[in-house]
């Protein structure tokens, strides 16, 4: 096997293990209630069949896919729970900063800027739609500072995962 298959089979094995490890803690984590435990068996259970079928489609040697199929699913999972889960958007960022690490270390640098893309409108959605201003401050001023406290650190983040991939390419081959 070639070391991105490997890679990708070790990233896919990772995040099968952790949907299924995850499952009771997030069960008992917050309140115990008929809708939660349908949203973490339907989050966690599409992960670790997504894993499953990513794991056979590696088996069929479709390395460049199944690392497509894996960010970019990701994606809107995380996408998704972040929306709809009512949380202030930076209990998420950290999600959606492991996708866009998942997208450059499998995918290369143009897929990392259309994943950060990506993120970073979602982020500012989620963190526009669901902002409470404090007594006394304004819903648009409420708004930008929710914004303010994830997009600057995740932008460098990007801008280190670029600066890092650029350097990857411009190495000499040893």
């Amino acid at each position: 096997m070639d070391p991105r298959a490997r890679l990708t089979r070790a990233l896919v094995l990772t995040i099968l293990v952790a949907a299924i490890a995850s499952a009771p803690v997030f069960l008992f984590a917050e309140e115990f209630d008929a809708e939660h435990v349908r949203r973490v068996a339907a989050s966690n259970g599409v992960t670790a069949l997504g894993c499953l079928g990513l794991l056979a489609m590696l088996r069929a040697g479709q390395v460049e896919r199944t690392g497509r199929v894996l960010v970019f699913g990701l994606l809107a999972l995380v996408g998704s729970l972040a929306w709809t889960n009512g949380e202030p958007v930076h209990v998420n960022v950290i999600n959606f900063t492991l996708v866009t690490v998942l997208a450059v270390v499998l995918l290369g640098r143009t897929t990392l800027l259309v994943v950060a893309a990506a993120c970073a409108a979602l982020m500012c959605a989620i963190a526009w739609k669901s902002a409470v201003p404090p007594p006394g401050e304004e819903l648009f001023e409420a708004r930008l500072e929710a914004i303010a406290q994830f997009l600057p650190t995740y932008a460098v983040v990007v801008g280190v995962l670029w600066l890092r991939e650029r350097s990857a390419d411009r190495a000499p081959a040893a």
